[in-house]
């Protein structure tokens, strides 16, 4: 990624120098640029799968009384990681009290 990048500012450097043209430049700046690109995607993607991973290592092993430890950004942030959706039923005409048994939680 560095011998790449240094590649691109050699090549608008050597525009700027008058060591080659600006048609040159742009015929190869191009190719350089989507490799750039392609490298940046696939180290994030990495990044997010590393991430992933050491957020589910870490809290398939909590018990109970660990998860209740942990502050409650990373409580939120454990159920918010394990959750696809949550359904909330309709609890029908009128004024009705809230009931929980009317939300159902989807886990990944």
């Amino acid at each position: 990624m560095e011998s790449l990048l240094l590649d691109i500012a050699q090549l608008i450097e050597a525009e700027k120098a008058k060591t080659i043209t600006v048609s040159t430049l742009l015929q190869l700046l191009p190719d350089k640029e989507r490799e750039r690109d392609a490298l940046k995607l696939e180290r994030a993607r990495f990044y997010k799968e590393q991430k992933q991973a050491e957020a589910k290592g870490n809290t398939a092993d909590l018990t109970e009384a660990e998860f209740f430890d942990l502050p409650i950004e990373r409580q939120r942030e454990i159920v918010l990681h394990s959750l696809t959706a949550v359904i909330v039923h309709p609890a029908g005409r009128g004024k009705r009290k809230f009931d929980p048994d009317l939300i159902d939680p989807v886990w990944r």
